[in-house]
Formats: C-alpha cells, structure tokens, sequence
C-alpha cells in the first residue's frame, strides 16, 4: 500500500463521528436476548429439538412439589421428564429415581443420561450414570449403565455430543486429586460404552460447574459455572479442538449472567437477590438458538429462564471468541 494511499485512509478513520477506533474495535455486546422467566424451579434442563417439536427436559426434584419440603426430602421419588414446550404440557417420564438429567438427540431417537440414585445411600451419592432412549418419547428403553464412578469418586451432571464420527461425554467428579465438579471427558462409538480420556479435563485449577457440551464447525465448547466470590456465580464458555488445552473467552464476556435487582425468587425470601446464572444448555430450532438457564441463588431451587439468538449455535459461540 503507498503511504498516500495509507494516510488517505488514517485521515478518513479520524474524521468518523462517535467512538474512536480502538473504542470501536474493543466493543462488545451479549448477542443473547433474554426472553423472560418460565414460574419454573428446575435447575438442570435441556432444549432439544425432534420431528419439528421444541421440547424441554427437566431434572424435577420430588422436594419441589411441597413448598415446604427440604431440599432432598423423597429424593427417590425425583425423575427425567419430558415437556412439550409449545403445550406447557409434561408428555412423559424418562427415567425415575434419578438427578442431573441431560438429553441428546441422534438419528431420530432422544437418548437422556441421569445419574442413578445410589440404594441405602444418601441424596446425591451418585457412582452410576445410566441411559434411556425413546423414538417417540413416550415408550423409553430400560436404562441401562454407562458409566460407574472410579474408586471414591461421586458423578453429577453430564452432557453429550457427537463430533468426527465418535461421541463425546463430558461428567462432573469430586475426583480427590481436584476440585469438586471438576470435569472429565469421555469417548465412545456407540453411546453406551465410554472410555475416560487421558488428559482431558477441565476445571482442575478452580471451582467450575454446571456444564454443557457441543461440538462445531472445528471446535468444542464447554459451557461452565465461574465463581466471582460473595456467593456469585455466572456461565461461561471455552473452547477447545482436541478437548485437552481450552482457550477461555475473554472474561468480559459470560455466555449469561445474572440479574441483581431480580427480587422473589423460587422458595427463597422474598428481600433476596439473584446471585446465580447456570446450567445453560442450547439447541437450534425454527431458525434461531435457544438457551435456557437458571437464576435464583444455588439454594433450595432454581428459577428457569431463557435467551434467544437469531442464528446458528456455531454462530452465537464464535461472537464470544470475536
């Protein structure tokens, strides 16, 4: 480029009106758009679209039909269940006798992994994930056991997708060698028999949580749960090409977060704020991507929300790497 043609240019930037250009450049906004609050207390859900339907699957605890009951109270009695969400109608039961519901939808059938409530154990006690699948989301295959906890270890919450041909299980461990909910990766061919990988995990040198896990274009994202201290939580993504070495996105740029003035959350009193943003889990449907999530304060209950984004879910993920 000539140096007249340069300084053309460089006297023509500073001549635009507004933010200067390194402003400009360094400008950035959530290109999620929040829709509003569902009167839901379910914590872990997740979006999925099948045979052109939008449908929800909730982790419902029993404690959360007795507005008085602990946390925990008849967890044995929790289940996996499915919502039809143009309806608002729950249309079947997964999985009974299970926590940390996540479901995956692949070649005409929606497959929900739960972690099975442990026998003469108490509430969330897990060392087993479990599996059904149905095509027509009413009749569900027995579960049967994908994964069982190594040594001491307990399992939560897990998410699944597939990429290069193989399928990818992602699962939350209070492994002793770090963190609580530090997350570990797994592999497999077929859905059902899944094999740790060495090296991937994430979360090993902080508090993370809450995830979800997809896979596109050339990259995997994993959302997680960062703590900024006081009480505060709020999602976050990375991403990663191997799911070993993960590139954050950059910190001003949570993938949700709360709201502060946010008053009279579920089963909590009514002067507390919201102080908690998780379990955001997406999926692509009618041309846009929805996100659902939780507020409230991570004690007692939920309050289930959601976001949209008029694109692609590989499209809303890269805005943060921008």
């Amino acid at each position: 480029m000539s140096g007249t043609r340069l300084l053309a240019i460089c006297l023509m930037l500073s001549s635009l009106p507004g933010e200067s250009l390194a402003q400009s450049v360094s400008a950035w906004s959530n290109p999620l758009i929040k829709r509003g609050y569902l009167n839901s207390p379910v914590v872990e859900s997740t979006p999925f679209a099948f045979n052109d339907r939008l449908y929800l699957l909730e982790s419902w605890y029993a404690y959360f039909d007795s507005p008085e009951a602990a946390p925990g109270e008849n967890f044995h009695e929790s289940v996996a269940r499915i919502r039809d969400v143009a309806t608002d109608e729950v249309i079947s039961v997964a999985m009974d006798d299970c926590e940390f519901a996540t479901a995956f939808v692949w070649e005409g059938r929606v497959y929900v992994f739960a972690g099975r409530n442990s026998p003469g154990k108490p509430w969330r006690q897990i060392t087993t994930i479990q599996m059904t699948s149905s095509s027509d989301l009413k009749t569900w295959t027995p579960p049967v056991t994908v994964l069982e906890a190594e040594g001491d270890e307990l399992l939560w919450n897990t998410a699944v997708c597939h990429a290069n041909g193989k399928f990818y299980l992602l699962y939350e461990t209070n492994d002793s060698r770090w963190p609580a909910f530090t997350f570990r990766y797994c592999v497999s061919d077929d859905l059902q028999h899944w094999e740790r990988i060495e090296g991937a995990i994430y979360g090993a040198d902080r508090y993370v949580g809450g995830p979800a896990l997809y896979h596109e274009g050339d990259w995997f994202y994993t959302l997680y749960l960062e703590s900024l201290g006081e009480g505060k939580y709020e999602t976050r993504i990375t991403r990663s090409k191997d799911i070993k070495e993960w590139n954050d996105a950059p910190t001003g740029r949570p993938f949700v977060t709360f709201d502060a003035e946010r008053r009279n959350i579920p089963r909590r009193p009514p002067h507390l704020p919201e102080t908690n943003a998780s379990d955001a889990e997406a999926c692509y449907f009618d041309g846009q991507t929805i996100v659902y999530y939780t507020g409230g304060d991570q004690q007692a209950a939920g309050d289930l929300q959601w976001a949209t984004y008029s694109g692609s879910m590989r499209e809303l993920f890269e805005r943060f790497f921008e």
